[in-house]
């Protein structure tokens, strides 16, 4: 299983917009893109998908932007994953009679890979993230 580039770029910017839930001015998609090492063309179709989902919500105008529509606890990879590429493992890879008895197993997977992922919240994402980026003297 591979997790696609549209889907890891949405995990950055769901973390560059969770480093910014503090401050009340919206992120704009070229902050996002620039900080984030993302194509802004990309990047702006991965926020609809995320909008839609109902994990980001837009502000238009000159001050525009980006902001979380949740807090970061209230997020999980999950929603991140299922609103850019659907559900885990789903179609399951089986795809004849031939490989009907490795069903079970597969939808087993989805399960646990789909749990691991309810537990990962966008808070912890931020969290690890910066303790990764701490210096210690």
């Amino acid at each position: 299983m591979n997790i696609s580039s549209r889907c890891e770029y949405a995990c950055r910017a769901m973390v560059e917009l969770g480093r910014h839930e503090n401050n009340e001015l919206p992120v704009t998609a070229e902050y996002i893109a620039d900080r984030r090492h993302i194509p802004e063309k990309y990047l702006v179709h991965i926020l609809l998908q995320l909008k839609r989902a109902g994990l980001v919500r837009s502000v238009r105008g000159s001050q525009g932007g980006y902001l979380l529509a949740r807090q970061p606890e209230k997020i999980n990879m999950h929603d991140i994953v299922q609103a850019i590429d659907g559900p885990v493992l789903h179609p399951l890879p089986v795809k004849d009679n031939q490989g009907k008895d490795l069903e079970p197993a597969w939808r087993e997977v989805a399960f646990g890979i789909g749990q691991l992922l309810d537990k990962l919240t966008l808070r912890a994402l931020i969290d690890r993230a910066s303790k990764s980026n701490m210096y210690y003297i």
